[in-house]
């Protein structure tokens, strides 16, 4: 179990940071015009050191509830799929009210997050499946 958690987190990480660096490159990335005009957007983005850390935290994150969900749907890949829908629920819509509510702040550059959210989250998910699965095999 040592063994997978050691590679599962590094796996989560790169497929997380890949579809980030994807969408920058093809400019599917929030626009911040509207955060601009109201002076509080960043964007240079967070320094390195932190954004590594996001990573790093939510594929831990990532990888303790795929173990906790590994096996309930009886297909392996739906395990890793419902892992990464489970996570954006946090990531997405719920993060997107929160500020919404919170906030005077335009949602639709969080909501432009959250899309990408859909694709990375699942796709790191279903990635941990896959090892899983091929560790259990081998």
């Amino acid at each position: 179990m040592l063994r997978f958690v050691l590679l599962a987190v590094p796996l989560a990480v790169l497929v997380l940071a890949l579809a980030a660096v994807g969408a920058d490159l093809v400019g599917f990335g929030p626009e911040l015009d509207a955060l601009a005009q109201r002076g509080v957007a960043r964007p240079e983005g967070l320094p390195h050191t932190f954004q590594a850390a996001a990573f790093l935290f939510e594929g831990i994150a990532l990888v303790a509830l795929y173990l906790l969900l590994e096996g309930r749907t009886g297909l392996w890949w739906l395990d890793g799929v419902a892992t990464g829908f489970a996570a954006w629920l946090f990531r997405g819509p719920l993060l997107v009210l929160t500020i919404a509510a919170l906030t005077r702040l335009p949602t639709e550059p969080f909501w432009q997050v959250a899309r990408l959210a859909l694709i990375a989250e699942p796709a790191a998910g279903l990635a941990i499946a896959a090892l899983f699965r091929a560790g259990r095999r081998a």
